[in-house]
């Protein structure tokens, strides 16, 4: 053939094959090579197998074993390996087969290396081991994901999580604790929350037996000197006055008479308006079904939570205080009737959720934009639902209701929580000042 007919024909083929679809030209990859060779019989799946076992052992037996490998005047095939309870610190290993002695090398090593790595196992290696551990010991989800995101945060790629753990000191631990209050400028609370990693897992290792004590519970701050203080937020942030409430009231109320027959989120107004009553979370007003109402119409049992993270209805509460009762107002109780009238209208059974106009819980959004929308419309600073609840806690509060029991009524583990976190002046700055005038009046 010429040279000039080899040219053409190339041309010819490279022109046909660049008509073709991109699937058909597309070289098969390795899995589907390993799949043609195996069903033509080009390979031999056991034959590859042994000479990786094979490969194994001589990478293993190279790294590790520095023992003389022989055939004895017996027959057998000997050597030795490390054994400290043994006189000259070795012991001999004899087989009938050097295949056989060579597994039982590799068996042996195998071992020795599984010990190794155990015992210098790092922070970085024990953390998706820790992790899973902690999730057997709650059901709060949300708290493993504030976990995991500290973890990504201040842990993950940093020297300290390669370190062994065995060969970590309380001073490098203490450096370690030191440098990352000064870097991520921390407050009390941001570093107990960080440190919950390194507290736990080394909790976790000394359980493991893989240290023998924690050496980052001898860790100390001096608070005053290195946390950033955080200034208690300002109360008109933190809870509606009376004079809000009034307003958010007679919107929420509006919107009830006002809404579409096409909503069908028609009863979040009277969801808002039941935790200004009861202090529940947003989770729990959305998970209550009638059946939670006692039936002297005067308690209803909080005992599951609704999780918007999945979407879904755990059967507990959020905290780890378990289930509770809460007092039903007058009020409260209207707003349950209200909602179970307009679900008669559509025709609901009466046994569902309190708050919903179909079989499902109401969501979170229409919640959550509700109490965006009255602030907007009132022209007041923007506050969450979790606001209804410092709202709720502060006036029982100023009411004298005794601290304990409103920390029992919103599922508080201890009253410090409740004092020191929720309880706010509901206010104006008129009143508190008329407040003060009384107060010192001659």
């Amino acid at each position: 053939m010429t040279e000039i007919k080899k040219e053409q024909l190339n041309n010819d083929l490279n022109s046909d094959i660049s008509a073709l679809p991109e699937q058909q030209i597309r070289g098969p990859n390795a899995e589907e090579m390993l799949s043609f060779m195996r069903a033509h019989g080009m390979i031999d799946v056991d034959s590859v197998a042994n000479a990786m076992k094979q490969k194994e052992i001589e990478n293993i037996i190279n790294r590790n074993h520095k023992y003389a490998i022989f055939q004895d005047k017996d027959g057998r095939w000997k050597t030795y390996v490390k054994d400290e309870t043994k006189r000259g610190g070795r012991r001999l290993v004899a087989k009938a087969t050097q295949e056989k002695l060579m597994n039982a090398l590799l068996e042996f090593y195998q071992k020795t290396d599984e010990i190794w790595v155990r015992e210098n196992i790092t922070l970085e290696q024990l953390y998706p081991e820790w992790i899973q551990h902690k999730r057997l010991y709650t059901k709060a989800e949300n708290y493993i994901t504030r976990i995991e995101r500290e973890w990504k945060s201040y842990y993950e790629g940093t020297e300290i999580t390669k370190i062994p753990i065995r060969n970590l000191t309380r001073l490098q631990l203490d450096e370690w604790a030191h440098a990352l209050v000064k870097e991520h400028d921390m407050s009390n609370k941001q570093y107990y929350n960080c440190t919950v990693i390194m507290r736990q897992a080394m909790d976790y290792a000394v359980k493991l037996n893989l240290i023998p004590r924690n050496e980052f519970a001898e860790v100390k701050i001096d608070g005053r000197r290195l946390f950033r203080h955080v200034k208690k937020k300002e109360s008109h942030t933190q809870v509606y006055s009376e004079q809000e409430l009034k307003q958010i009231e007679e919107l929420a109320w509006k919107d009830m008479s006002h809404c579409a027959k096409s909503r069908i989120h028609k009863l979040a107004p009277l969801a808002i308006l039941f935790q200004f009553q009861t202090g529940i979370r947003i989770g729990e007003a959305l998970s209550l079904r009638y059946e939670d109402i006692s039936q002297d119409n005067k308690w209803v049992h909080i005992q599951r939570f609704y999780r918007y993270e999945t979407d879904e209805i755990v059967e507990h509460t959020k905290g780890i205080e378990g289930d509770r009762f809460v007092p039903l107002t007058s009020h409260a109780r209207e707003i349950i009737e209200a909602a179970r009238q307009k679900q008669e209208e559509l025709g609901l059974p009466k046994d569902g959720y309190i708050f919903s106009v179909n079989d499902k819980p109401l969501p979170y959004q229409p919640i959550q934009y509700l109490y965006e929308q009255y602030c907007k419309r009132l022209g007041i600073v923007q506050k969450s639902s979790h606001k209804s609840r410092k709202t709720y806690i502060s006036t029982l509060y100023d009411a004298g209701v005794n601290i304990n029991s409103i920390r029992e009524f919103v599922g508080h583990a201890d009253e410090q929580t409740t004092l020191h976190n929720y309880c706010y002046d509901r206010r104006s700055q008129e009143e508190k000042r008329e407040q003060v005038e009384n107060a010192l009046a001659m």
